[in-house]
Formats: C-alpha cells, sequence, structure tokens
C-alpha cells in the first residue's frame, strides 16, 4: 500500500512538473496570428503581409495574417482586445483607432487601458489632388479657385470623421476658405468620383492616389507631410506654401495587443518588429508600395496615442466633425 502511495505521489510530481515545464516554454513555442483590422489590399493588410515573413524568420514561428474587417477597426480591435493576453494573438490598425475613441464611437474596449502599443512602423502621408480639368496646379492656386467658387467647391474624404476628412477641414480652415465636404463611404468610391470631376479636390493617401495620378486621371497638388517623400522628391509638401507652417497629416499603421500580454513577452514583440524595420529589404518593399516607414517604440507609440487622443478631440470641437 505504502509503495502505492509513494507511486501515485511519484506521479502526479512529475505530472505538475511536466505541466510547468509546458506552461513556461519559451515564446514563441506556437504560430502567432496578426489580425488586420481592414480588408484585403488595405494598408493595415499590406503592412501586416510585409512584416509577417520577417517576423516569422526572427521569431521561428509563423506569423499568420486574419483579416477581420468593420465598424472602422473595432471589430478587429475588440477582437484583440478580447484575445488571450499571451501574445499570439495581435493587431494591425491604424489611427482610425484613435479618431473613433476622440469622437465617441461606441466601443467595447478602452484604448488605452486594454490595449498594449508595442511599436508603429510605417504612414502613409495624405495628399490633395484634383481633377486635371482644375485649373490649379499648387496649394496658392487651390486657395484663390476656391475664393472664387463662394463656397461651391467640393473636396471629397474616405468618409465622416476619417484623417481625411479632418486633413480637408484643417486645409479649409487654415487658408480660410469654404469648401463642402463630400463623405464617402470608403476610399476607393471617393477616388471613382474625382476621377469623373462629381468632386475634383480629393484628400486620401499617396497609395491611394497614385495610380490614378500616374494615368493621368487624377493631379497632385501637395503632400501634407513633413517633408518631402524619398520616393516622391519632386511632390511639395503644403508646408512649403505660405501660411501653411507645420502643416501634416498622416495615417500610421502600428502593431497592438492585448494588454495584459506578460511584460516579457511584450518587451520581445516589441525588440522583434524593430529589429524587422532595419530590414533594408522591407524598407525598400514598403517605399515601392510609396508607404513611409516611421518608426516608434512602445513608449513612443503610447505617448503618440495619447496624443492624437487629444489632438482628435480638440479638432473635432474646433472643425465641427462627426461620425454618421
Amino acid at each position: 500500500m505504502k509503495f502505492h502511495t509513494r507511486l501515485l505521489g511519484a506521479l502526479t510530481l512529475a505530472a505538475l512538473a511536466a505541466g510547468t515545464a509546458v506552461a513556461e516554454a519559451p515564446f514563441p513555442s506556437k504560430p502567432i496570428t496578426i489580425v488586420a483590422a481592414f480588408p484585403p489590399g488595405g494598408g493595415a493588410d499590406v503592412i501586416a503581409r510585409l512584416i509577417a515573413p520577417k517576423l516569422s524568420q526572427r521569431l521561428g514561428q509563423t506569423v499568420i495574417v486574419d483579416n477581420r474587417a468593420g465598424a472602422s477597426g473595432n471589430i478587429a480591435t475588440e477582437y484583440v482586445a478580447r484575445a488571450k493576453p499571451d501574445g499570439y494573438t495581435l493587431l494591425m490598425n491604424n489611427n482610425t483607432l484613435t479618431i473613433n475613441t476622440a469622437l465617441g464611437m461606441r466601443q467595447s474596449f478602452n484604448t488605452q487601458k486594454d490595449l498594449k502599443f508595442i511599436a508603429a512602423m510605417a504612414s502613409t502621408p495624405i495628399a490633395i489632388a484634383v481633377h486635371p480639368s482644375l485649373p490649379v496646379k499648387t496649394v496658392d492656386e487651390l486657395v484663390a479657385y476656391a475664393r472664387q467658387q463662394g463656397g461651391k467647391l467640393t473636396f471629397s474624404s474616405c468618409g465622416n470623421g476619417t484623417a481625411q476628412h479632418f486633413t480637408g477641414a484643417r486645409f479649409s480652415q487654415v487658408a480660410k476658405v469654404d469648401m463642402i465636404h463630400v463623405p464617402y463611404k470608403g476610399c476607393s468610391p471617393a477616388i471613382i468620383d474625382g476621377i469623373g470631376g462629381q468632386v475634383p479636390v480629393l484628400f486620401n493617401t499617396v497609395p491611394n492616389l497614385d495610380p490614378q495620378v500616374q494615368a493621368g486621371k487624377l493631379r497632385y497638388i501637395a503632400v501634407a507631410a513633413q517633408q518631402r517623400l524619398p520616393f516622391k522628391p519632386d511632390l511639395p509638401t503644403v508646408a512649403e506654401s505660405k501660411g501653411f507652417p507645420g502643416f501634416d497629416a498622416e495615417v500610421w499603421f502600428g502593431l497592438i495587443g492585448p494588454a495584459a500580454m506578460p511584460p516579457e513577452v511584450a518587451k520581445r514583440l516589441e525588440a522583434e518588429v524593430l529589429a524587422v524595420m532595419q530590414d533594408k529589404e522591407l524598407q525598400k518593399a514598403f517605399a515601392d508600395r510609396l508607404v513611409s516607414t516611421r518608426i516608434l517604440d512602445s513608449a513612443q507609440f503610447e505617448k503618440q496615442i495619447a496624443q492624437d487622443l487629444a489632438t482628435w478631440k480638440r479638432l473635432s470641437e474646433e472643425l465641427k466633425v462627426k461620425l454618421d
């Protein structure tokens, strides 16, 4: 009897030790999923798929991209915020997240409390383009033309409360001109009507606009970046024009996880993302797709989130920007 008791005790200890060993397996020990907050082909999807194989090489595990679009990115964000906080379910999102929060969109998560901002890696500056029939080629000419139109000139955005909407509204405010905002349900339909001349002024990202500009269907005016883009050196910035000092607007992209991730896991992911972003091949792939490399570590990323929330809140009140 004593022998069986000792044997049972030994087996129990062995089982506990094995369980502990499994629980303490070094991260990562299985595939990682990056949930893209927007549909295939969008910026979040493209960037997630560019970094996934590089991360996979460094981590020694498969990195999968899973698209969960809807509700302006909130479906994916909620999914990740509620996921097991073990580092195996991550989110690729953009600053739509902070805009939604600042504008009071109903969210089942707290942006600053339920999410861990691991690292940011890219941005796509917003540019101004016009239909070729518009007799303007510079910011100054666009401002003068808008004044001549007496509040009848229209501009498009990808929707109410989007970064493109804010940029157009800010431009009008700074230039002291009245333009009519025409929101679309997405960036593609806005561009389609821009090509058709129905809404001749467009505020949209460079990757979205560039194919149509290259085809001669639209014409760039300027880009709202802090400095000229290395892959578009001839495209002037809005800030180069008189009256627009420091004018910039972009859509950033970053990797995010559940807030309760173990610190060592979050740190490992941050370190690997920052290392991956030094890869020259990856940087070229970004540039080839007209995406700017914009690297922020976790602390910088969290600071960006706080600044965004305050900025969008202030601008929404100043510009009277509201969601649909």
